[in-house]
């Protein structure tokens, strides 16, 4: 049996003009045409546009349907995995603006009798004088809480692009690899990570926790020399992230069995953290708190310190103020339309520790001495492309010059000399 747009339409229950968007979006092409000019569907058109409309019931975007629907078969549970746990940001992001205009609207709620008590006292007599200074004084405060409500709605878009920045980063791996790639070209006579295993100080039968654990890089770094019974709890906030550090750490288990490791993976976010286990010798988190904010992350440091036991320790490796001074400097004299990810970061190897006492006993702050020097100008590129979408997209339209402008930075020897700065913060924890 065949149907018009408007039969379609009223067979489903929906609007004509919501069966001609998907035709726009070439989601549901028409059979044909009638001699009038008026497209037509059949039953298996009204049964693809059913699944379509229960895919966007379910918040699936656009571009996510039309991949679905382009596949015979998909995997409908990793996709519904998937939608999960995109509702779930979206709520924890309405959750965060709902509070923000309650707090808002809790302070913009000035009560005209109010204004007129001190200390509980009943509202004195008013004059014309007092009268007048009052309402002035309402006035003012009443400016004054619109302008917290501005700053506090700005608090929050600030919160969401900056964590959008974070999961679109960090999604996938290959963003994360074309970032350590570059320091491949490391002058360090030891690596970043096996200097801060012996920073840490891991011992046979430890608990661990390393939150924002990536790809689990440190861990395949350091594999042959970690000790033997280690439990260690990876998580991160990306999904991609965790499948590949769940791989890793296989390959691992599989290449070292008489160390007898066993680990863990759990999907946390960081920004609003929580664990269901207590107990841990060592708590890390490497290079995550810069993409926290402040209030964020004295949430974080408050629930480490109660997961670690007595004696434990919390370490955080972070980048310096100077960290890629070079290159930071080569983009900004010729792109200064590109935004450097550091340039919004307030937490640095050198201001940390007058954080992190507040919450725990500081032990130790140190940089490694470790300078880049890359004979690869592509590498450069692909580092700085990695930041944005909208970065690669400036750089690989400019790709000769901006290679040409790395070139002219390079040595007599033909390398980019870029300075490092990276190091660790340890802490114990407060009894």
């Amino acid at each position: 049996m065949t149907y018009t747009a408007g039969e379609l339409a009223k067979k489903l229950g929906i609007s004509a003009r919501t069966v001609r968007f998907y035709d726009e979006k070439n989601l549901l092409s028409p059979l044909g045409y009638s001699e009038a000019g008026y497209r037509l569907y059949n039953d298996g058109s009204a049964e693809r546009l059913q699944k379509i409309l229960m895919l966007r019931f379910m918040d699936f975007s656009i571009e996510q349907i039309e991949k679905i629907m382009q596949q015979n078969h998909f995997n409908v549970k990793e996709s519904l995995e998937e939608q999960e746990r995109l509702l779930l940001a979206k709520k924890q992001h309405i959750e965060q603006i709902l509070s923000a205009v309650k707090k808002t609207k809790d302070i913009l709620a000035i009560k005209p009798d109010d204004i007129h008590k001190e200390d509980g006292q009943e509202p004195k007599a008013k004059t014309w004088y007092t009268e007048n200074t009052e309402s002035d004084s309402a006035t003012k405060k009443t400016d004054a809480k619109e302008e917290d409500f501005w700053e506090n709605m700005r608090r929050i878009v600030d919160i969401t692009r900056k964590r959008e920045y974070v999961i679109s980063q960090y999604e996938q791996e290959h963003n994360l690899q074309k970032r350590i790639s570059l320091h491949d070209y490391s002058t360090a006579s030891v690596g970043f990570y096996p200097w801060m295993l012996g920073k840490i100080g891991l011992a046979p039968n430890m608990k661990i926790l390393d939150i924002g654990c990536g790809n689990a890089a440190f861990w395949r770094n350091v594999a042959s020399r970690l000790p033997e019974n280690l439990e260690i709890h990876l998580v991160d906030y990306s999904t991609g992230m965790l499948e590949s550090a769940g791989k890793n750490m296989q390959e691992i288990k599989a290449q070292y069995p008489e160390k007898h490791l066993h680990y863990i993976l759990d999907r946390r976010d960081a920004t609003d953290f929580s664990y269901p286990v207590s107990g841990f010798d060592r708590i890390m988190a490497n290079h995550l708190l810069f993409h926290l904010n402040k209030e964020a992350r004295s949430t974080l440091y408050q629930k480490i310190n109660a997961l670690l036991k007595d004696g434990g320790h919390f370490s955080c490796s972070l980048i310096g103020k100077n960290h890629l001074f070079e290159l930071h400097k080569l983009i900004y004299e010729h792109y200064p339309q590109i935004k450097i990810p550091s340039d919004s970061f307030d937490i640095f190897l050198e201001n940390a520790g007058q954080e992190l006492c507040q919450y725990f006993t500081v032990i130790e702050t140190e940089e490694q001495k470790n300078d880049l020097l890359v004979p690869d100008e592509q590498a450069v590129l692909n580092y700085v492309a990695s930041y944005s979408d909208e970065i690669k997209e400036i750089i690989t339209k400019d790709r000769e010059q901006f290679l040409s402008y790395v070139r002219g930075k390079m040595n007599q020897d033909g390398l980019f000399y870029i300075h490092k700065s990276t190091g660790l913060v340890i802490c114990n924890k407060i009894q």
